[in-house]
């Protein structure tokens, strides 16, 4: 830890009342319908997230995408992780892990953002959206 900032996990949790199946499909085909556009290059032109389960992830605005990480695992059963760079080097990626299991009230989403370097206790610092993106996402799902 560096004068206060860290490079621990981002980690943020939510239980949803569907199947851990259903909150996958909302979490990875629907991201674009929860997705906050202002976290977006250009809110007023954002349509939505384009998802390949083999590949690129992207912002998508009109015409133009802005892929922002890579698919490296995608288990509608519970589990989806990818590669991540919104905000910061594609050459220099974090991972966001984020995994589906079934509890007694739904499923239990955790979402997971870590892979952090020395050197990029700023860029973590900047991440601090994602318990309300996915108060978004819980919002969307139920």
């Amino acid at each position: 830890m560096l004068g206060g900032m860290s490079l621990d996990p981002v980690v943020a949790e939510v239980t949803v009342p569907v199947t851990p199946t259903e909150a996958f499909v909302g979490f990875t085909a629907q991201m674009g319908e929860w997705w906050d556009p202002l976290l977006t290059p250009d809110p007023a032109t954002f349509t939505g997230i384009a998802i390949d389960p083999h590949g690129d992830v992207a912002m998508v605005h009109g015409d133009e995408q802005y892929v922002w990480g890579r698919v490296t695992e995608w288990d509608p059963i519970g589990r989806y992780s990818q590669e991540f760079w919104l905000g910061h080097a594609e050459e220099s990626p974090t991972t966001l892990v984020v995994t589906f299991t079934e509890g007694p009230d739904g499923t239990e989403v955790r979402l997971e953002h870590s892979g952090w370097t020395p050197g990029s206790e700023e860029v973590r610092a900047r991440y601090t959206d994602w318990a309300r993106l996915l108060e978004r996402y819980a919002a969307h799902v139920s």
